[in-house]
């Protein structure tokens, strides 16, 4: 038990400290996070849909091969032929899944783009309470340590027999009173200290602090409506919205324009019985008589519905967190 303790004594004696500036502390929070690869990642997708929507054929041409064997009294021969076939959409519904490719892919840069936003903010706010915290632990620990010294002068005093012991007892309440805040003002500091930590992907030995940070810029505008103008224009949610509902209301364009029917075309060729040889193509129309892309049309249809909706949510969302973020910086500002 007491090897243990000794060990545990020994690890958090020997944490690293590692001094990083607010920018170095979002820089690496931006590199190392896991949300940031996950988006990046999912930009892959609809690269790939638009890479696949760069030609008008729908599927891929099909090759075949036959030989016919034929027996005319003692002898036998051999008929063989090959043929290549390929569905073409005349439509242009590949037009279509391209644009709506293109902007699912403008959408999801977009996304990548606000999600190292919010883990900038995140890292921000954490480094700033970490500062925040950093500050308050100081100052009370001087507190108590100077109501400490109050403490043991009342102590000499009383033992002189210039204080009673009531007088002396407060002095004592004091500084323990004190010293309680003092350690509860250290734990929240570590507490801050181990979210920053995890946020930067530091090592479990390693602690973070952080530099001084600057004084707060003298913000100022005249009315609300400048800054959610602002944010509109900035904000890359609102962006990554209004591309995936484009790229949706393409889709079902697309998808409605498979009631037309496609264009077949064949070209073969063929020798008959060793000796002839035979080439020609073919041209058909492939009509949606069974399958006319009705799961494909409400799935786009869904698609689109699902798309609308955070859009739709978007603005006022933003309209809300510009009200909520500004009001404080100018009320602080007058406090």
């Amino acid at each position: 038990m007491m090897l243990a303790f000794i060990s545990a004594v020994a690890l958090v004696t020997s944490q690293d400290t590692i001094v990083l500036t607010i920018d170095e502390a979002t820089a690496r929070a931006i590199a190392l996070s896991p949300s940031v690869a996950a988006s990046i990642g999912a930009v892959g997708a609809p690269r790939g849909v638009r890479a696949e929507a760069r030609w008008p054929f729908p599927d891929n041409p099909t090759l075949e091969y036959g030989r016919i064997r034929r027996r005319s009294g003692v002898s036998t021969t051999y008929d063989r032929q090959w043929s290549v076939t390929q569905e073409i959409e005349i439509a242009g519904q590949w037009g279509w899944r391209g644009s709506a490719a293109t902007a699912f892919v403008r959408s999801a840069e977009a996304r990548v783009e606000d999600v190292r936003r919010l883990v900038a903010l995140e890292a921000r706010r954490a480094y700033t309470a970490l500062s925040i915290a950093e500050r308050r632990a100081t100052l009370t620990d001087s507190a108590a340590r100077f109501a400490e010294r109050l403490a043991d002068f009342a102590r000499r005093q009383f033992e002189a027999g210039e204080l009673n012991r009531l007088e002396w007892n407060a002095a004592a309440l004091e500084a323990a009173r004190g010293r309680s805040t003092a350690e509860r003002a250290g734990a929240d500091a570590a507490a801050v200290a181990a979210n920053l930590a995890r946020l930067l992907a530091l090592p479990y030995d390693s602690t973070p602090r952080t530099i001084a940070l600057a004084a707060i810029p003298d913000l100022q505008w005249d009315s609300d409506s400048l800054l959610l103008a602002l944010a509109r224009t900035r904000r890359p949610d609102l962006q990554a919205s209004e591309a995936l509902r484009r790229g949706a209301d393409r889709n079902v364009t697309a998808a409605r324009l498979s009631f037309i029917p496609n264009l077949t075309v064949s070209a073969f060729e063929a020798r008959e019985a060793g000796t002839d040889r035979l080439w020609g193509f073919g041209v058909g129309l492939k009509f949606p008589l069974f399958h006319r892309q009705q799961a494909g049309i409400g799935a786009a249809m869904a698609a689109r519905a699902a798309a609308r909706a955070p859009q739709a949510g978007s603005e006022p969302a933003v309209h809300a967190e510009g009200l909520a973020a500004g009001a404080p910086v100018l009320r602080a500002r007058a406090a």
